[in-house]
């Protein structure tokens, strides 16, 4: 006889556990949710509402934590509640009938639980379909001179020359070989700083890559990094099938038209301010991750206005976008905090300032560092690496699928 310890962590683990015993099919979708513990903060709610969501958690064999004046006296507090997934799901089936916002908070918290558990989507561009159940590699192209990175692909060579275009398709190849579902072409630099182009000459850097790769690849999504509506309506026109928008549809809201015409996908980003300005002593008075959780909020509901489905949509949290080095660890750390919309999370960690001033290393040297925080990310809930080293990362991600998803 021995006693082993289980470490599970998501739904998918407690199933794989139940189910290598042996048991039915009709068990294991019983009994898995009643291994993976979960807890959620609820903020400013009457005591009496905190009261009456703990006493319906011990009467389930669970609990909550409330701050000891709550117990005596009506004041607004915030509860924390703690249990297995079967007790939370059933603890909104007992608020769904209560009055006041028990109601609603039984209505989100059984949206989040759906939602935090989700475990595939399906992303749709234009006429392409790409389904979303492990880590996806969105492999970076920077069609510039001047690239945070180092890595301008005109920074080697004329956008014209026969050079360019053997370097353009041989990092597609490349990228293509090794598994990237996505491509991501920015012709106008957004670092930290950086100052715009004009129209004119991004839009015939991105046209003449585009038109150079899709002759060759027909099938891999490209997306397109640009904000600025002329671009990306060209771009459109010309074989992309995702804006990647930093402004995330404010600085050219006509974008979404676009969109919709298109059936095109879009990446929302958030981003404090401009790349010219953005670095400047970032503040985030209510809590950075609180602020992005708005932001996309807002931007989902405009999204929803301009009638673009929620299954055209990645959301970015912006890493290095008007962020502090404390900032972009937070995000990092607490992703999961994203999986409350149930959307797909794009992350772009690879090469960032926050890795160099933590390593105090080079732009060129920052590959280890890139890889881990991007493993960090997936562990923490990312489903999209937008990368500049794509083998590399594929290797990476190849090792974490195998001992997290297998």
């Amino acid at each position: 006889m021995r006693i082993v310890p289980l470490k599970i962590e998501s739904i998918r683990e407690a199933e794989r556990i139940v189910r290598d015993l042996g048991v039915s099919e009709e068990a294991v979708k019983i009994l898995s949710p009643k291994e993976v513990f979960v807890a959620f903060k609820i903020e400013g709610i009457n005591s009496w509402e905190a009261n009456i969501i703990k006493q319906h958690l011990l009467s389930l064999g669970s609990d909550s934590a409330t701050e000891k004046d709550a117990l005596v006296k009506k004041i607004k507090t915030d509860t924390i509640i703690f249990g297995n997934l079967s007790q939370l799901k059933k603890l909104c089936q007992k608020l769904k009938d209560q009055p006041f916002s028990l109601k609603r908070i039984a209505s989100l918290l059984s949206s989040y639980l759906d939602n935090v558990f989700k475990r595939e989507f399906i992303f749709k561009a234009r006429d392409k379909s790409l389904r979303i159940k492990g880590p996806i590699i969105c492999g970076i192209i920077n069609l510039t001179t001047d690239s945070f990175s180092g890595d301008g692909l005109l920074s080697q060579a004329e956008l014209t020359s026969f050079k360019f275009k053997y370097l353009l398709l041989k990092r597609v190849e490349e990228m293509a070989k090794y598994g990237a579902k996505m491509i991501d072409l920015g012709a106008e630099s957004s670092r930290p700083f950086s100052k715009p182009i004009k129209e004119k000459e991004e839009l015939k850097r991105v046209i003449t890559a585009l038109k150079i790769i899709r002759k060759k690849f027909k099938k891999i999504l490209i997306s397109i990094d640009t904000y600025k509506y002329k671009v990306a309506k060209e771009s459109l026109e010309y074989g992309a099938d995702i804006i990647n928008d930093i402004t995330a549809l404010r600085k050219s809201p006509s974008i979404s038209s676009l969109i919709k015409k298109y059936r095109a996908g879009i990446v929302l980003m958030h981003m404090k301010g401009t790349p010219q300005v953005m670095q400047i002593n970032p503040r985030y008075k209510e809590g950075v991750i609180e602020e992005i959780v708005d932001f996309f909020k807002e931007r989902l509901n405009y999204c929803q206005k301009k009638a673009i489905a929620r299954e055209q949509i990645l959301i970015d949290p912006g890493i290095g976008f008007g962020k502090s080095l404390q900032d972009n660890l937070c995000i990092i750390s607490q992703l999961y905090k994203f999986k409350f919309f149930g959307l797909p999370i794009l992350i772009g960690i690879s090469r960032k300032s926050f890795i160099g001033k933590l390593l105090d290393l080079k732009v060129e040297e920052r590959l280890i560092g890139s890889l881990s925080a991007n493993l960090c990310a997936l562990f923490r809930g990312a489903n999209v690496l937008r990368v500049h080293d794509v083998r590399e990362t594929h290797q990476a991600v190849k090792i974490f699928s195998h001992l997290f998803y297998s």
